[in-house]
């Protein structure tokens, strides 16, 4: 008998069944921006991260608070930092040396973000750290520092109690304007060890004992996906790591992912997404050769692939992949 060389997560069908009908909003850490950005790459309906990357559950829930009540921001929620103007709410990203600039751009997404959250089916809410940031002037937690100075803001460590109250109030809220909203919660396995190793570990136990709580006093509408034990229990070594020894490497991404969709999706979703990938690897392919008729032939073979997944699944956006196999058809 083999010797198991890794202890498996057990995966189990959660009764949740994602699809290409499914829209989806992905908030939270740059773990968010990984599994969304499989999604979308894989022509799935997906918004993640409007605000940029999130880290602290009450930023999360303050971001997505911004968009259900379609909050436009105003040029006093605004500060002035090394010539640039920033929203503590918002990435650096957004950030200006023209304040309408700022705003114009923060309300667009806000707007965007509102009338998605009114459509979405799911919500998949990556927590990062317990430990925040309150900016003492303006007595808020935020979301970005936008690097000004360490003296201007208080460290603090949300417990248990005050994640819970706050996540439990804006699922009630969020129900509100869709009752139909499912929410995914899960915890980024990316170590923030600038906060220390053992207040790292702090931090994730706060956020994983919290997300219990929401999802047992939720049940029906949450549910939880386990990212960090898959990490800690299946990945731990470092070949799974990045170069910087913290963030998760492509082949660590793509292994949580494949238990992703072993958690979410249908057998039937997983064949539909093979044939999807041959398209969308088809448009990356490189054409070696210059035969025009080898090139027609390639283009019309894809356009006909296309125009079958379309009648089985005419919510799969193939528009950008129609176009360049018709171009590439059309040429002599």
């Amino acid at each position: 008998m083999p010797i198991p060389l890794k202890t498996d997560v057990e995966i189990a069908k959660t009764g949740i069944e994602i699809s290409y009908r499914t829209p989806m909003l992905f908030i939270g850490s740059c773990f968010s921006d990984n599994i969304g950005s499989l999604l979308e790459s894989n022509k799935f309906d997906v918004l993640k991260n409007p605000f940029g990357v999130l880290y602290n559950p009450l930023s999360i829930a303050t971001g997505i608070k911004l968009a259900l009540n379609n909050i436009q921001l105003k040029s006093e929620d605004l500060i002035h930092h090394n010539n640039l103007w920033h929203s503590f709410h918002f990435h650096g990203s957004f950030s200006s040396p023209n304040k309408n600039e700022v705003i114009e751009k923060a309300n667009e997404t806000i707007q965007q973000t509102h009338l998605f959250l009114k459509s979405a089916n799911f919500l998949i809410v990556t927590f990062g750290t317990a430990w925040v940031y309150k900016h003492l002037k303006n007595n808020i937690v935020v979301s970005n520092c936008h690097k000004i100075p360490e003296k201007e803001f208080q460290r603090l460590k949300l417990n248990i109690d005050e994640i819970v109250q706050e996540w439990n109030s804006l699922i009630a809220d969020l129900h509100k304007i869709n009752p139909e909203l499912r929410l995914i919660f899960t915890v980024s396995p990316i170590r923030h060890l600038k906060d220390g190793a053992h207040e790292n570990q702090l931090s994730k136990s706060t956020l994983l004992l919290a997300i219990e709580r929401i999802t047992n006093e939720n049940k029906g509408s949450t549910t939880y996906f386990p990212s960090y034990e898959i990490v800690m229990d299946e990945l731990r070594d470092y070949r799974f790591y990045a170069p910087d020894m913290i963030h998760m490497s492509e082949v660590a991404i793509q292994y949580i992912f494949e238990k992703f969709k072993l958690s979410f999706f249908t057998t039937e979703l997983m064949n539909c997404l093979k044939e999807v990938q041959k398209i969308t690897l088809a448009k990356e392919h490189r054409i070696l050769t210059n035969n025009p008729v080898e090139i027609k032939k390639f283009a019309q073979s894809n356009l006909s692939k296309i125009e079958i997944l379309e009648l089985k699944y005419p919510e799969i956006n193939f528009l950008s992949e129609k176009s360049y196999f018709e171009n590439l058809s059309e040429k002599e």
